[in-house]
């Protein structure tokens, strides 16, 4: 028997699998539009060094913006919880 969650569009897992994909075909193109680029090897290498530490720090922010909403989440359910 189908429940209406089974026909959801738009969960979780479909939502981050997508934003997965994006950022994966983004990345690819990009990276792929820098190599075929009319310039010389040793600027292409500086330019992908460069958006790599970018990308390190940006990641990085990320995760640490993900670890603080989560500890606040815990934070409120145990408010909740009464733990």
């Amino acid at each position: 028997m189908n429940t209406m969650e089974d026909k959801t569009l738009f969960t979780p897992k479909r939502i981050a699998v997508g934003v997965v994909a994006l950022l994966s075909a983004s990345t690819f193109g990009f990276v792929c539009g820098l190599l075929l680029a009319p310039q010389s090897g040793s600027r292409t290498r500086r330019q992908l060094h460069d958006m790599a530490l970018d990308a390190s720090e940006r990641m990085e922010e990320w995760t640490e913006d993900a670890k603080e909403t989560v500890e606040e989440f815990v934070k409120q359910s145990k408010k909740v919880v009464g733990a």
